[in-house]
């Protein structure tokens, strides 16, 4: 007998998966959650507060859209995940100046696309960063031969990184995956999956990966591997994610660094009913203790 699938289509099994997908996101809705979201669900656990002493993780998204950079503060150390295209930076910096900060440990660039990396250039004409980290050749775009170019002069070390190495903030550590078979000729398939955990809870920093490369990483590494609390949804929300890779990640809650205009990415959250915030407009805030997140908005000083 022919396998259904074949039968079928791939549609019809994505379709599907889709519904198994969502028949056990509902039964699993009394299942204890690890994300308190108060951007949509403001008066849900509206009393919890962490613990006065608690060691806590933070992480910020800057008020931009179709291009990435996140904030992160751990343990005393401060990192910068992307820094958005130049003509974005200086959101980034509003966002600096309105929070007080001044100086960045880390940057840490996932790929040299110009809305990921054209923004270093401007950020360190007015804050001081003490290390860029790459994870492509120079030659690879002008947007990272001019970014190594602007760290020469400003005097910020350049270091390198790369698929199975390990970076650390604080207490908190970031697992580095990178698809790198020749069949991988997308440079967003290529980036830098970034899984950081901190106690019990992950975040998954999916930079621009599509679809092609999101069931990749499955075969690379495992859907085990994927689990995550929170998911910076790759490409800013451009595409619906592949079933296989939305029920591997299982994510409560999804940035996607965009604001709601309609694409297929928005259609698909929509349709799927997954918990979505954008970070147009404000700040999105993100704390965790390594047991529960915190999702909330900060106000901008600026608006856009």
């Amino acid at each position: 007998m022919m396998a259904w699938w074949k039968r079928f289509g791939r549609r019809a099994a994505t379709l599907l998966l889709t519904v198994l997908m969502l028949l056990g996101t509902a039964a699993g809705e009394g299942a204890d959650k690890t994300v308190i979201n108060r951007i949509n669900a403001p008066d849900v656990s509206a009393d919890f507060a962490f613990a006065e002493d608690a060691d806590l993780l933070e992480i910020i998204f800057p008020q931009i859209l179709d291009c990435d950079a996140a904030f992160l503060r751990c343990g005393g150390e401060t990192m910068l995940i992307d820094c958005a295209t130049s003509g974005q930076a200086q959101r980034i910096l509003n966002m600096f100046k309105q929070l007080g900060i001044t100086h960045v440990d880390k940057i840490v660039n996932t790929h040299p696309h110009a809305d990921h990396i054209g923004g270093f250039a401007e950020l360190i004409k007015e804050i001081t960063v003490d290390e860029l980290w790459l994870c492509f050749p120079a030659e690879e775009t002008v947007h990272c031969a001019n970014a190594m170019k602007a760290a020469e002069r400003a005097g910020v070390a350049v270091r390198t990184f790369g698929d199975g190495d390990t970076l650390t903030l604080g207490t908190a550590t970031m697992q580095v995956w990178m698809l790198d078979k020749p069949e991988y000729t997308r440079l967003n398939d290529r980036s830098a999956q970034i899984m950081l955990t901190f106690g019990q809870r992950k975040i998954l920093f999916s930079a621009d990966l599509e679809q092609k490369g999101q069931n990749g990483l499955i075969e690379k590494v495992g859907a085990e591997m994927l689990k995550a609390d929170v998911l910076k949804y790759p490409h800013h929300g451009l595409q619906a994610l592949t079933p296989e890779y939305r029920a591997a990640v299982s994510p409560e809650l999804a940035i996607v660094t965009c604001n709601q205009r309609e694409t297929d990415g928005k259609k698909y959250i929509r349709r799927t009913a997954l918990d979505t915030v954008w970070t147009v407009p404000g700040f999105v805030h993100l704390m965790t203790d390594g047991e529960m997140w915190v999702c909330d908005r900060i106000v901008s000083d600026v608006k856009y």
